[in-house]
């Protein structure tokens, strides 16, 4: 039996990316990423087995990054969020919970980030809204660089987002304190707004550094 295995990051899928992160064994490692049953694996050698092993191990470590705002995926064409004002509270509170846990929950974040596309317009286009009931499974299958693309450019409009809100959290401040006449009373709401938003990039911070740690970026 050959192995036909992964020759470079892109060539990875998220699923097998989660089979490597999630602390599989190697025959659950290996039978992700040859598509080969644990049982048809378990009679090669395992000095082969460690080989592939080790091979797979080492370029799912060598990450590249594509971002396709839309993309085909098992025959539906699937788009990015086109608009990110318009992005609900439940498309929030979800894509806030499956990255507490990332990579058992990675598909399911890109369920949220990636909906099928309702209609095009020039290079404009819509996505169906979202309904907590798309379809997950099926991203299993989406190319590993288009997943770490997809990421970065999350975190990224996440971190310009917050930094909108932050600035104007001190303009709406730096107006309240202006007609205050007691100098304590300004400093007393300076303060407490830095310590609002010091907890608010604490938190966010936490939550999506997870990024920069299994993608280096």
């Amino acid at each position: 039996m050959k192995l036909r295995l992964p020759s470079r990051f892109q060539d990875m899928t998220l699923g097998q990316l989660q089979a490597i992160h999630t602390g599989g064994d190697m025959l659950a490692v290996l039978s992700s990423c040859t598509g080969q049953p644990k049982e048809q694996l378990r009679q090669l050698p395992h000095a082969l087995l460690s080989e592939a092993y080790e091979h797979v191990q080492n370029i799912s470590e060598q990450e590249t990054t594509k971002h396709l705002v839309r993309f085909m995926l098992d025959g539906t064409e699937y788009g990015f969020i086109p608009n990110w004002d318009e992005f609900t509270a439940g498309e929030w509170i979800d894509a806030e919970m499956y990255s507490e846990d990332f990579w058992p929950n990675a598909h399911k974040l890109m369920s949220v980030l990636f909906r099928p596309v309702e209609r095009t317009w020039g290079d404009r286009y819509s996505i169906e809204p979202y309904t907590a009931k798309e379809r997950q499974d099926v991203f299993l299958t989406m190319p590993a660089d288009q997943v770490a693309g997809a990421l970065l450019f999350f975190s990224t409009t996440k971190s310009e987002r917050l930094n909108i809100l932050r600035s104007s959290l001190i303009r709406a401040a730096v107006g309240r304190t202006s007609s205050q006449k007691n100098g304590a009373g300004i400093l007393s709401s300076m303060r407490s707004l830095a310590n609002r938003i010091l907890k608010s990039m604490r938190s966010h911070g936490h939550r999506w550094g997870i990024y920069s740690r299994t993608w280096r970026f």
